[in-house]
Parts: structure tokens; C-alpha cells; sequence
């Protein structure tokens, strides 16, 4: 056989040995790559059966403790939003700055799991229930946190509408 044959079954096997590598390792879910205190919070989160999203109200760009709207998600929405969160891509970044304008709060047969504010500007969250005195970084830019940041968007959106339409008609 000749050099540039043996060459050719070479770069065959790898590329096939390549192509059967890639697709199990990308129906893996994503290694947890946060901090682990935070694991049973995000990627372990438990069952769900209430989602409370919030809208914080911001003066000078930070939270005042005040919120602005809230929507509240039961039964299949919930979940869909709990198994959002449960994917989204959590890292051990640590930012120097945390800015929410939203929050959401995890229920379970009435009892709070997780209320967390979380701050799509500097891709990361903050746990007031349970207390972790940190924040968890998260990818808001990708495809999972664009979803996230949907779920806010969308629930707030007719808020917007309302709001601005109460403005214009005021000033009228």
C-alpha cells in the first residue's frame, strides 16, 4: 500500500471516529460547572408546581426592594419555566456587579424553594431564599439564557403596553 493510500485510511478512520464521538458527547446535558452550593438551587432544582416571575422596579438602574408587576405560572408553564431554568449554563464566573431587573420564585406545594433576582446585564443571580450571600453566574447570551430572558419579556410585555398607554392618555 502506498504512503499517500495509508494516508487516506487514516483520515478516514479519524474523521469516522470523530463523527461517532461528537453526537454522544452532544446529547449529554451540559457538566455543572457553578458553584456547588448552588447545584440543588439551578441544575437540581425539584419539583414545581408555582413559578412567580417578578418585575423589579429600578431607580438609578438599581433595585429599590420595590416590585413593579408580577405574573404568576401553575401546572405545565411552571414546569416548562423550571426545567428552563434547571438548563441554563452556569459557570464559576464571578462578577463584579449586580443589577436585576427581574426575579422569579420556585414553589412546591405552597412552599417557597427558591426566590432568586437575576440580572441578565451582568449574567448572573442572586438567592435571597435560601441565603447564599454570592452570586451564580450564568450564559445569558446563549440560547438557553435568550430563551430565559423571553420568559421575563413576555410576561411583562403587556405591562409595558398598559403602562405606556396610561402615560400617553394622561398627558392628553
Amino acid at each position: 500500500m502506498s504512503k499517500k493510500n495509508k494516508l487516506n485510511v487514516r483520515l478516514t478512520f479519524a474523521l469516522l471516529l470523530l463523527l461517532s464521538i461528537v453526537p454522544a458527547s452532544m446529547a449529554q446535558p451540559h457538566r455543572f460547572m457553578g458553584k456547588k452550593e448552588f447545584l440543588p438551587y439551578t441544575r437540581n432544582l425539584p419539583a414545581i408546581d408555582r413559578v412567580e416571575l417578578l418585575k423589579l422596579e429600578l431607580k438609578d438602574d438599581r433595585w429599590n426592594g420595590k416590585i413593579e408587576a408580577s405574573k404568576v405560572l401553575k401546572g405545565t408553564k411552571a414546569q416548562r419555566v423550571a426545567s428552563l431554568w434547571r438548563k441554563q449554563t452556569y459557570n464559576q464566573s464571578d462578577s463584579a456587579c449586580h443589577e436585576p431587573g427581574y426575579a422569579i420564585k420556585f414553589y412546591s406545594r405552597r412552599r417557597l424553594l427558591v426566590y432568586a433576582t437575576v440580572c441578565f446585564a451582568c449574567d448572573n443571580m442572586f438567592f435571597i431564599t435560601p441565603k447564599l450571600n454570592r452570586t451564580q453566574n450564568f450564559e445569558s447570551e446563549n440560547k438557553l439564557g435568550e430563551q430565559l430572558y423571553e420568559v421575563f419579556r413576555l410576561a411583562f410585555a403587556e405591562t409595558a403596553s398598559v403602562r405606556r398607554y396610561t402615560t400617553v392618555t394622561q398627558k392628553r
